[in-house]
């Protein structure tokens, strides 16, 4: 199926937030730049409804330009003549919301392409995601459908959460690294964030042995529940409504027709070995503190990309074609912010978008393999569950 033009979605790394009600406008976020002095103004407030709005009344923050280090590359690389454009985002906001303005982002370039002189008229879009640009993507499908999407490939999708983004809210690590220790708070009031919380089987568990899920805001640490009434305001209604979108605000991919699901590609990672994998949540921790997420015991493995295990990224290899990115020395600082600087996922996008020959992955030396399947493993230790790729 030939598309008009290529959309690119970015995740959160690769997108800058700036303030544009200043001269000149201040970068508030950057997945590369670190140590904001003035990081506070990304907090949200609650608005009627399900709105959110920034904190401060004289503070508008909005998506500025995606990170060139992560991705000039990759675009100035697609093997193409169509159109390319950039779906930038804030990451704050929830899926839904962004899945809203992709929705109006399409029809405004079929309207444009309309009016232009001596272009045919946009019909249908090809789409590169990376990390949580997929969530934006499949909140559009679910509300829009198929109709306008020639064909997708999903990068180091976190289909079903990450550790990593629990680590940055109890610490200010994980997938905000070098920002320090600011943006845990306001983290815990972004639904767009916390719709990264983990929700594959095994991804944590209380210690004694009992179900623990991340979306139930009691079963987080007694210091997070126990702030000020505002704090745990925001948190409440963040989680519920990131719950929400997660659980019936994404197409579910397993569900589309098989036209559509051939029609999809995914990528994911294999070779860090500090990816979290499963964490126990102790409900007498440390210092007596309930409900102590144990994250510095966590178990990690090498089975992901660094910040999304296999668990979350490889979920439909039954249903789509998933193929697994095998670590290598030429490509080892590849992780995951960085995924699409590595050439073989380059020249995978490029070959599935627009090859002119049947699809193939195949490399010199066999370094892309299609994932067969998801095995759960218990680690002989900790007695922490985790989940490995069959490649």
């Amino acid at each position: 199926m030939s598309s008009d033009a290529v959309i690119f979605i970015p995740g959160i790394k690769g997108t800058k937030l700036v303030e544009t009600n200043r001269t000149p406008f201040d970068t508030m976020w950057s997945g590369i730049q670190s140590n904001f002095e003035t990081i506070e103004r990304l907090e949200l407030t609650l608005g009627t409804g399900r709105a959110y709005y920034d904190e401060r009344i004289q503070t508008i923050i909005g998506a500025g330009e995606i990170e060139e280090l992560a991705y000039a590359e990759f675009l100035r690389d697609l093997d193409t003549e169509k159109p390319r454009f950039i779906f930038n985002y804030d990451w704050r906001y929830s899926s839904e919301h962004n899945g809203a303005r992709l929705a109006q982002f399409i029809g405004y370039l079929i309207e444009k392409s309309d009016a232009a002189a001596g272009v045919k008229k946009f019909d249908t879009f090809d789409f590169v995601t990376h990390s949580l640009g997929n969530f934006v993507l499949r909140n559009y499908m679910h509300r829009k459908g198929t109709s306008r999407i020639g064909k997708a490939v999903l990068t180091v999708p976190p289909f079903k959460g990450s550790i990593d983004i629990v680590s940055a809210a109890i610490i200010g690590e994980g997938f905000f690294p070098n920002v320090k220790a600011k943006i845990r708070k306001l983290i815990r009031g972004m639904p767009g964030a916390l719709e990264l919380l983990p929700t594959y089987e095994g991804a944590s568990r209380f210690n004694p042995a009992a179900r623990h899920t991340f979306f139930n805001f009691n079963h987080w640490q007694k210091n997070i529940t126990s702030a000020n009434a505002a704090e745990v305001a925001k948190m409440k209604r963040a989680l519920a409504d990131a719950r929400r979108v997660v659980n019936s605000g994404l197409q579910d991919l397993a569900k589309l027709p098989a036209s559509m699901r051939n029609r999809i590609l995914i990528i994911a990672r294999h070779g860090y070995a500090n990816t979290y994998q499963s964490v126990l949540v102790h409900k007498k921790g440390v210092g007596g503190t309930g409900n102590f997420v144990d994250l510095e015991h966590a178990y990690r493995s090498e089975h992901g990309d660094g910040r999304v295990p296999h668990a979350s990224s490889c979920i439909y290899h039954d249903k789509v074609q998933t193929l697994m990115v095998l670590d290598s020395i030429w490509h080892r600082e590849y992780s995951h912010g960085f995924f699409l600087k590595d050439e073989r996922v380059q020249q995978l996008v490029n070959r599935f978008l627009f090859g002119r020959k049947r699809f193939a992955h195949f490399f010199p030396g066999n370094p892309v393999k299609p994932v067969t399947g998801l095995v759960k493993k218990t680690d002989a230790m900790s007695g922490l569950a985790h989940w490995e790729a069959q490649f």
